[in-house]
C-alpha cells in the first residue's frame, strides 16, 4: 500500500553537539504538541544525510528544519525559511557534517529528479562545535520564533495544524532528551 501521505516535517541535526540539534528538538515539539491534516508525517531525520532523499522523494512537499550557517553575521537565533533551491545557492555557508550533506541530497535529487517541493526552516545557531545534549540560551529563547515559521508554512500549504488539548513545552522537550541520553550511557556502562 502506498504512503497515503503528502507532507513531511523533518527535524535534521545531532543533538550531541549543541544547537546543531535544534530541528530535531523543533520537530519533537511539533509532534507532540498539535495535530495536522491527514496527510502530514513528522519525522525525527538526525543526521541521516543521504538517506534523506528518499523523503524527498516520496513526499509532495518537504520541510527541513535545521540549523544554518551563514556568512551574513545574522545573530544566534535568527530564522531563515527558504525554498531549497536558494539554500543551495548559499553552497558558501557549509559549516557542519550534516549541513554538507543536506546540501549534497539536494543537489543529488536535481540530478535524479521526481523531487518533492522543500521548504527549508532554518535557524543561525550560536554553538554547534560544543560536546553537550541542549541549546543555547539565545537559541532556545528564540526556537518557538522557527516553530511559528514552521506552522505558518503548513498553513500556507493549507494544512491544518490544530493544538493537542495537553501540551508539552520546550524545556520539557529538552529535558527528556537530557534524561534519555543519561539512561544511554548508563545502559551501555
Amino acid at each position: 500500500m502506498e504512503n497515503a501521505a503528502k507532507v513531511a516535517i523533518i527535524g535534521v541535526g545531532n543533538i550531541l553537539f549543541r544547537d546543531d540539534g535544534l530541528g530535531i528538538y523543533a520537530s519533537q515539539f511539533l509532534a507532540e504538541n498539535y495535530d495536522f491534516s491527514p496527510g502530514v508525517d513528522v519525522i525525527d531525520g538526525g543526521t541521516l544525510g543521504m538517506n534523506l532523499l528518499s523523503y524527498f522523494q516520496r513526499y509532495e512537499r518537504v520541510i527541513v528544519l535545521d540549523a544554518l550557517s551563514v556568512s551574513d553575521d545574522s545573530p544566534p537565533g535568527t530564522v531563515y525559511s527558504m525554498p531549497a533551491s536558494e539554500l543551495q545557492a548559499m553552497g558558501a555557508c557549509r559549516q557542519t557534517a550534516h549541513e554538507v550533506e543536506v546540501l549534497q541530497t539536494l543537489e543529488m535529487g536535481a540530478l535524479v529528479g521526481g523531487m518533492a517541493e522543500i521548504q527549508i526552516i532554518a535557524m543561525v545557531p550560536e554553538d554547534i562545535d560544543s560536546v553537550a545534549i541542549g541549546l543555547t540560551e539565545a537559541v532556545e529563547n528564540t526556537l518557538l520564533h522557527l516553530i511559528e515559521t514552521g506552522k505558518e508554512q503548513l498553513r500556507q500549504w493549507h494544512i491544518a495544524v490544530t493544538s493537542k488539548p495537553s501540551s508539552h513545552g520546550l524545556a520539557e522537550i529538552l529535558e527528556n532528551y537530557q534524561t534519555l541520553n543519561q539512561f544511554k550511557t548508563t545502559a551501555c556502562l
